[in-house]
């Protein structure tokens, strides 16, 4: 659903040149006006012509968009978001281990009745506040991609740009990422696969 343009972009009485991002559930404007509005608080949304007008309780933001794009973002505004669930992979036939306890709402709601041992799972979870917890959680999960849910923002007790040398040093490649409520959010793991020596083929 990710989408991103240069746009003149006028709300608030502010007017000026930037860029416009559909991320998840959010858009955000950066340049001379600078925006977050999660996409439950707007109203309603259209194309005239090459703007993107988007109505919010604030008032209407503007986006002038090089031609044809105001189209393509109302289309896509237009589209469901995933749930959770679906962003993680988790579902019946494709069931979560959770290596930690899991206390965020979200999460508990998205693996309810799709969770399993780690022999039985198809990926692990955790929720990690703590870098020293991270030997423990790779020894529990195996071979499982693991979707390591941390604290967003400054205040993290252990943000993901702590975790990620760690993971790397180890191993492990970052293939995908995703928001998992107001307060986490998630990076999905997998161990590096290890090249075959020459002649190992048949």
């Amino acid at each position: 659903m990710g989408r991103e343009a240069a746009a003149q972009i006028s709300f608030q009485g502010q007017t000026g040149a930037g860029k416009i991002l559909l991320e998840g559930a959010e858009i955000l404007c950066r340049g001379a006006v600078r925006v977050r509005l999660p996409c439950a608080d707007i109203l309603t949304f259209a194309a005239q012509g090459p703007d993107l007008v988007l109505t919010t309780a604030q008032g209407d933001l503007r986006a002038t968009m090089p031609p044809g794009h105001a189209a393509l973002w109302v289309a896509a505004l237009a589209r469901p978001l995933p749930d959770l669930a679906t962003k993680l992979g988790v579902s019946a036939q494709n069931r979560a281990f959770a290596a930690t306890d899991l206390h965020d709402a979200d999460l508990l709601a998205a693996v309810q009745d799709r969770s399993a041992p780690a022999d039985q799972a198809a990926l692990a979870l955790a929720e990690i506040l703590n870098p020293a917890d991270l030997s423990g959680i790779l020894a529990r999960i195996g071979s499982l991609p693991l979707w390591a849910v941390t604290v967003k923002g400054k205040d993290s007790p252990c943000p993901e740009a702590h975790l990620r040398p760690l993971l790397r040093a180890l191993g492990y490649v970052d293939t995908k990422s995703c928001a998992v409520s107001a307060r986490m959010t998630a990076t999905r793991w997998q161990k590096r696969q290890a090249k075959a020596a020459p002649g190992d083929a048949d």
